[in-house]
């Protein structure tokens, strides 16, 4: 904030609060470049004292109070950080008027690389969240079969995974998505379909009020099954994936997984401290295509996405996003997920997901799942 010449922050998003603050109750926390930080508490003071380091407390749901502080310590105005991505309009128009001296920028770009790169106890959470993946993994080993919906098969892998500890929601730094510890639950017939929500494997769900996620359709034998769940644990996210088949799988299934675990391997073989977010985008590119690939890679048609993975913390996709040209440096510390998919219209698709942890050394993955074609 003092290099960028910001006098001021004011944050006031859930999983920004949590990060900054050790509280995801409903706060404003004005953070001063210099001096003590200020946390407005509007509701649940009890709980918040609880929670949060912060010593400097205020039980006020207004922001009148906010920017008498504010003024104290900048009397003469001057630039407030504002989180200009996940601010309602009419919010910010609000802080507009009630700290009307000061210049409103965005913070939220400093907030977010800050994020990018984990702490060690950061690691360990990650590490707790990464465990549970084992109990949805367990769902689908233990109760696929043909005939079986994939409804049916996600309610059983919602059930394993929250009496694993993950929590209800998963958390997106957009205000157009969603999603739930489900996970995503596709078979042959659905996972070649591609929604307009995520360049991914996304099934078609129930209908058009939400077309993600799984369908009334049944499982049959020698189907391809995609699970592509995200899991939320104290706070912490990690995003895996895996594929598997009802029966013995076919030559072409077999042959196709080796494709994507190529991929994989490749890109994690470069995935180190001082690569671009881009260039890991690339490597898996050119291996799709010396592979024969890469018509179906990621994609197809209009609907192919152009990017291997992305960031992933307190949300399910932070930055930085390893999409084609994205020059962002990645460094040590980020958690990353890798996730080279085939799409094959008519066919369905092979889909693995890694999350790893950026090491000197290389990544350490944190999935406690083996990268097979798990036969069900």
């Amino acid at each position: 904030m003092q290099r960028e010449g910001v006098d001021a922050a004011l944050i006031i998003y859930h999983r920004d609060l949590l990060y900054y603050a050790g509280t995801a109750q409903p706060c404003n926390f004005l953070v001063p470049a210099q001096g003590e930080p200020a946390l407005f508490v509007r509701r649940a003071m009890a709980m918040v004292k609880e929670e949060t380091w912060v010593k400097r407390l205020y039980d006020t749901p207004s922001l009148k109070p906010v920017a008498e502080l504010l003024s104290e310590i900048c009397p003469a105005g001057g630039k407030l950080g504002v989180e200009e991505d996940v601010l309602p309009a009419s919010l910010y128009k609000r802080i507009q008027q009630t700290f009307s001296k000061f210049e409103l920028v965005n913070i939220s770009p400093a907030i977010l690389k800050q994020r990018a790169v984990k702490e060690e106890k950061e690691q360990v959470k990650l590490k707790e969240t990464a465990s549970i993946f084992a109990e949805a993994h367990r769902a689908i080993m233990e109760n696929m079969k043909p005939g079986i919906t994939e409804i049916e098969l996600a309610a059983e892998v919602y059930r394993n995974v929250r009496r694993g500890g993950a929590e209800f929601i998963n958390y997106h730094r957009r205000w157009d998505n969603t999603s739930t510890h489900e996970g995503l639950i596709a078979g042959s017939s659905t996972s070649w379909k591609i929604s307009g929500l995520a360049m991914t494997v996304t099934g078609v769900g129930t209908g058009p009020s939400m077309p993600w996620g799984a369908s009334p359709e049944k499982i049959r034998r020698g189907d391809l099954l995609v699970l592509d769940i995200g899991i939320n644990y104290q706070g912490y996210h990690v995003d895996m994936a895996r594929t598997y088949v009802a029966g013995q799988a076919s030559d072409l299934q077999k042959e196709r997984f080796q494709v994507i675990k190529t991929i994989m391997e490749e890109v994690m073989a470069q995935a180190l401290p001082g690569v671009t977010a881009g260039s890991l985008f690339s490597v898996a590119a050119k291996k799709a295509e010396e592979l024969g690939a890469w018509e179906y890679f990621q994609g197809w048609g209009d609907m192919k996405g152009y990017y291997i993975g992305h960031g992933i913390g307190l949300e399910l996709d932070d930055p930085p996003a390893l999409t084609k040209g994205n020059e962002e440096l990645i460094s040590a510390g980020m958690c990353l997920c890798i996730e080279p998919k085939l799409i094959v219209p008519e066919w369905g698709a092979i889909d693995i997901e890694d999350t790893v942890i950026i090491k000197d050394e290389g990544p350490e993955i944190l999935t406690p799942v083996p990268l097979h074609l798990f036969e069900v």
